[in-house]
């Protein structure tokens, strides 16, 4: 509920953002770092291959701490009821469950260059776990693909 004064919330994506907090936030992530920033803040859930959640209450208002995270340069197959066909169900089923694994074995998970995705609510960037990028692992293993954004490719043969 929404109470604040002079800040009317704002509706991306499902979630209710205060106007400020989204343009705090908006403005923290579009400013070009002249090195990678790399913010330590912990998955919480995998979405699926590509989307994980994260706390990032140690950096951002309450507002905004549990913020999803697409993974930068990767797209992997849906799973569920987004999936086109059997064959992406299942591929997309593995994808998910290796950055499960690949998460919940990680000693360190940074959360790298974070930048507003084009759906609201969901930022890009790449994860780093033991110093290696959770995109470029899913792309070797063959459960992603290269992905620099527009139309994705079918999963489906």
């Amino acid at each position: 509920m929404h109470t604040g004064a002079g800040r009317a919330p704002t509706e991306r994506g499902g979630i209710r953002f205060p106007a400020a907090a989204a343009v705090a936030l908006a403005a923290s992530l579009l400013a070009a770092p002249l090195q990678a920033a790399d913010y330590s803040w912990p998955v919480v859930r995998v979405v699926d291959g590509d989307t994980v959640k994260v706390d990032a209450s140690a950096d951002l208002p309450a507002e905004l701490a549990f913020l999803s995270v697409r993974l930068r340069g990767v797209d992997t197959p849906e799973k569920g009821g987004r999936a086109k066909c059997e064959a992406e169900k299942r591929a997309g089923l593995a994808a998910t469950a290796f950055t499960e694994a690949a998460v919940a074995g990680a000693g360190s998970v940074l959360v790298r260059d974070p930048a507003w995705g084009k759906w609201g609510g969901r930022v890009i960037a790449d994860l780093i776990l033991d110093g290696r990028s959770l995109s470029a692992s899913l792309l070797q293993t063959g459960h992603g693909r290269a992905y620099g954004g527009g139309r994705r490719g079918s999963w489906c043969r």
